[in-house]
């Protein structure tokens, strides 16, 4: 079924789950039809031009959670940070100082980050970081920016800094943990 044949079955009445059905099989025809590479394009296009791109992404992470972690602890389904590292499998130091910075700000709801208990909490992983405020300041030379300083406490180039990951930071988090390579994001 092409995807002229979904409309023709659309407009004869199905309703509900039958026009449902039909979609997804017009969907499905027209995608299988493409290489991986194409499909992808074409369906973050079709998510971003009908406004479901956030929506999707973040109904499959959730059922995807629920599915894996089972009953949910916090927000996030993780119950610890632990869970949650292994869950992203960070592998740069950037990476694992936003997944703890994710940590921190979406689990467990804090405004402000600080270098200090990020990567005090990244050793009692094993995983501490050589520098975290260069991490910080190369996530915030990226662009998209996937972190921001919001306050620096003292003038000295060793002042306390208080940080915050952006919106995109989230979902590169987000896209960690469902496994999704930073190409394919």
């Amino acid at each position: 079924m092409r995807v002229t044949e979904a409309k023709e079955g659309l407009r004869m009445g199905l309703k509900g789950d039958d026009e449902e059905l039909a979609a997804m099989k017009a969907v499905a025809d027209v995608l299988g039809s493409l290489d991986e590479k194409s499909a992808s394009r074409v369906v973050r296009w079709a998510a971003d031009r009908f406004g479901l791109a956030g929506r999707a992404r973040e109904e499959s992470s959730s059922e995807q959670l629920v599915l894996r972690k089972g009953p949910s602890t916090d927000g996030d389904g993780f119950q610890d940070a632990a869970e949650l590292f292994v869950a992203a499998g960070p592998s740069t130091e950037e990476e694992k100082v936003l997944v703890m910075a994710y940590w921190f700000q979406v689990a467990q709801a804090q405004e402000a980050l600080d270098g200090i208990s990020i990567n005090n909490q990244l050793k009692n992983l094993g995983h501490g970081v050589s520098n975290v405020t260069r991490a910080f300041d190369r996530l915030i030379a990226r662009r998209p920016q996937l972190a921001i300083q919001v306050r620096k406490a003292g003038r000295t180039k060793q002042a306390r800094k208080k940080y915050r990951i952006t919106t995109e930071g989230i979902r590169r988090v987000q896209a960690m943990i469902s496994g999704v390579t930073e190409e394919e994001a």
